[in-house]
């Protein structure tokens, strides 16, 4: 048959090698690593010979020549050493970067491989007469300590004694095949990411809308029939059930991404001549796939200068009493509904002066991350400028988590990283201030209490409680808006973030609340939200990040807040009504929450038909904010017709739109706006002094 008629690999077949063959090229990297350091069990070559033969099977399958010309090429030398018996320990380094090649080119990117197939094909001569150095093995049975973290268990396929020839009637593909077409050797399902997203979108769209159905009963006049009230308790279970699943789909455990961390740390002590052993705990812990992913890097960061600032060359830890090989640990915990992850050594630490600085600023944290600090003697390649640990801890908050330091000069260093389990789903803490309710992750709540006597600590108010003193804060304060005083005995959250403690009082608690995290895009391009949740009875609440409230203070304005005495809150002018046109519900929730709090009145449409019907119904509406990719009606076609209806035809419109290419903007004016916004540069002020601006406020 003619190869014109051979089709290309299906995309997700594809991607089933891809897996099978990083989990492979992991496990090779681990095995060449212990054979370096000599914990190498004793059929490691045999086990390097079934990753090599199955990688260059496989690629055969898919098409990928280059994957199986290096492969086989290492299949080779590997048949040779183990005729032998012997692995020589100069060969490591050859081996590894053949994995690093076979990595770039099973990803699909270009690798030279010329000079690493000659340097492999030497490696098939004839042995020198003197012996070759034998790598010191362990018996399977005997129980290892601390060894690398081992890379993800995959069915291994019969080892062949004489491999054969790869033919047309009988390609070296059936160990890949075997991952499809036997699930009762390897039960592993393949879903796209994409889909689990969805499932849990849906899981959490599912329990808003029976909060909402309880909203609605529990305001209904009369008592519900015991019928009901049962059925209602078997769905919460069920739903409680089905949310789980949806979690732990959308999870994934930390030995996901800890393969190459090994092989990283090895290099590393190479090039600063150290020795450095790593130990992985709780590999199996499991975090959000979406933390996880991005999470590689800046673990990498930590483990680098772990690696250059933190463990000594073997003669300085001599010179200290210390073994010559540091440890260098990297373990992850669950605690309660977050993970801990902690990155330590037993190095140098810190110095005692920044220990004294760390005392006198607030935290060790705050220190090394300040920008342009380092703690490297000299700057290299490797670390010195001072930008890792900030980087780092800024990534960390950006997923609502935290970051501390812990260190003890001569004994070593710890870095901890707190992060949520899950990103969709998140127990909060609801409370109101000046009408807009807010939510603060459970864990960093410690407690909440009443607004009593005050006394000044450097300035501003501050509580005392139970012999401790806390600064005081309104969270209007905080989140930077304008609100009237606060009552006496208003009530206040213990807020505990990033080694600080602050109270922040409010207007009124709500209680605890599981709710389903929705990101904000870029309506708010501000740092201090973790996202919005949209709550029961259809109200929005905005998600703090505890971190950044606790800092707030460093922010706003010098001058203190006051705590009302008495009086009336000031009537606020309702007069102004505004229709908000979007289909997003979360969006046009949000623009609704930021146009009431500026004491507007706000109708909501949810594309161009229905915002028409509203206008010929309600004559109140004095602005329009629209959207423009709607169904039935879109933004452009909205904008035309009311222009073109005399008695609407004045009435200013603003569209806030994702599409912000020239054209678009042109043809947003031509058909009528007044203001043209792009949401990926939104800016909440700026729609709002648009808004006044545009009604003569």
């Amino acid at each position: 048959m003619s190869n014109d008629f051979v089709a290309e690999p299906d995309a997700e077949f594809l991607d089933i090698f891809r897996d099978e063959a990083n989990d492979r090229l992991d496990g090779m990297v681990n095995t060449l690593l212990a054979l370096e350091s000599g914990n190498a069990e004793d059929d490691a070559v045999d086990s390097l010979f079934r990753d090599a033969h199955t990688i260059k099977g496989g690629a055969g399958m898919v098409g990928m020549d280059d994957v199986r010309e290096l492969a086989h090429a290492v299949e080779d030398v590997l048949a040779g050493i183990r005729e032998a018996g012997v692995f020589p320990v100069d060969l490591t380094a050859t081996m590894l970067r053949a994995t690093d090649a076979l990595r770039a080119q099973v990803a699909g990117r270009t690798a030279e491989t010329r000079e690493l197939l000659a340097e492999l094909a030497r490696c098939l001569a004839p042995a020198p007469a003197a012996e070759p150095a034998r790598a010191r093995s362990k018996r399977a049975s005997r129980k290892k300590a601390a060894a690398p973290v081992a890379a993800a268990a995959v069915a291994e396929p019969a080892e062949l004694d004489e491999p054969p020839a790869p033919s047309p009637a009988a390609p070296v593909l059936d160990p890949v095949l075997a991952s499809v077409r036997q699930p009762s050797e390897r039960r592993t399902v393949r879903v796209p990411a994409e889909k689990l997203d969805r499932l849990l979108d849906l899981v959490g769209e599912t329990v808003l809308h029976r909060r909402r159905l309880e909203h609605a009963l529990g305001g209904s006049d009369g008592a519900h029939d015991q019928g009901i009230v049962d059925e209602l308790g078997l769905g919460e279970r069920l739903l409680g059930d089905l949310k789980d699943a949806a979690i732990n789909m959308r999870t994934l455990p930390l030995a996901s991404i800890v393969g190459p961390f090994p092989r990283a740390v090895r290099d590393i002590a190479a090039e600063q001549g150290k020795e450095v052993e790593l130990v992985v705990k709780g590999a199996e812990t499991e975090l959000d796939r979406v933390i996880l992913e991005s999470l590689s890097e800046p673990l990498v960061h930590l483990l680098r200068n772990s690696v250059g600032h933190g463990i000594e060359t073997p003669a300085e830890r001599v010179r200290a009493r210390k073994p010559g090989k540091g440890v260098l640990e990297l373990r992850a915990e669950t605690r309660g509904g977050r993970v801990e992850i902690t990155v330590s050594d037993d190095g140098r630490g810190v110095s005692p002066q920044a220990l004294e600085e760390a005392r006198r600023v607030g935290s060790l944290v705050d220190v090394l991350t300040r920008p342009g600090y380092s703690t490297a003697r000299e700057v290299t390649e490797l670390s010195g400028r001072g930008v890792g640990l900030d980087a780092v801890k800024k990534h960390v908050e950006s997923f609502g988590g935290s970051m501390e330091v812990q260190s003890e000069p001569g004994k070593g260093t710890s870095i901890v990283l707190q992060l949520p389990l899950a990103l969709a789903l998140l127990e909060v803490l609801l409370f109101e201030r000046a009408g807009n309710v807010f939510g603060l992750p459970l864990p960093t709540v410690e407690e909440a209490v009443s607004v009593g006597d005050t006394f000044s600590l450097q300035g501003r108010p501050a509580l005392e409680l139970r012999g401790g003193q806390i600064p005081l804060f309104d969270v209007a304060e905080l989140v930077g808006s304008h609100a009237t005083p606060l009552p006496p005995g208003a009530p206040a959250l213990v807020v505990s973030a990033g080694g600080r403690r602050i109270a922040a009082a409010c207007d009124a608690l709500y209680g605890e609340e599981e709710v389903v995290v929705k990101p904000l895009g870029p309506l708010f391009r501000v740092e201090g939200y973790l996202g919005a949740a949209i709550l029961g009875d259809g109200r929005i609440a905005l998600l703090l990040d505890a971190m950044n409230l606790t800092r707030g203070h460093r922010r706003v304005s010098a001058a203190a807040p006051t705590f009302r005495q008495g009086g009336k809150d000031a009537k606020v002018d309702l007069a102004q009504k505004i229709l908000v046109v979007e289909d997003s519900f979360t969006v046009r929730e949000l623009q609704r929450g930021i146009l009431e709090a500026a004491g507007y009145r706000v109708a909501t449409a949810r594309d161009g038909r229905e915002a028409l019907d509203m206008l010929a119904r309600d004559d109140d509406v004095e602005l329009v904010i629209t959207d423009i990719e709607m169904p039935e009606l879109d933004g452009f076609a909205l904008t035309e017709a009311i222009r073109s209806d005399p008695a609407r035809s004045s009435l200013p419109i603003v569209v806030v739109t994702s599409l912000g290419s020239e054209e678009d903007r042109r043809r947003g004016i031509d058909a009528g706006a007044d203001a043209y916004m792009v949401k990926r540069s939104f800016d909440q002020q700026a729609m709002l002094e648009t808004v006044e601006r545009l009604l003569g406020r």
